[in-house]
């Protein structure tokens, strides 16, 4: 039983079947890695001073991205404060942080 389509129409519809398949793995497995990379980024950020931080603030300001924010915010919640001080300087960069993520 035939579909009625010619040879090369069905050997041009498995390509394109193929290739549409092929580029949808590319697509995420790139993103994938964009997210690995966002997230050692955000460890990063987790592990630095909050002076640091602060400065990444201001480098924000000035060219922001909404992944940016993100990574920030990520990165300031794994922050582990050695004191009250340092908890409370925390908390207010958190909160201007999450400020420019809201739409």
């Amino acid at each position: 039983m035939g579909l009625g389509l010619a040879p090369h129409t069905i050997v041009l519809m498995v390509v394109t079947a193929l290739a549409v398949v092929g580029g949808l793995v590319y697509a995420m497995r790139q993103e994938e890695a964009d997210r690995r990379a966002w997230r050692r980024v955000s460890d990063e950020v987790g592990e630095m001073g909050l002076p640091e931080i602060r400065r990444l603030v201001r480098q924000g300001l000035v060219a922001p991205s909404p992944q940016f924010w993100q990574v920030l915010e990520d990165g300031l919640v794994r922050f582990r404060p050695s004191d009250r001080d340092e908890e409370v300087q925390r908390q207010r960069l958190l909160q201007e942080v999450r400020l420019r993520l809201m739409p």
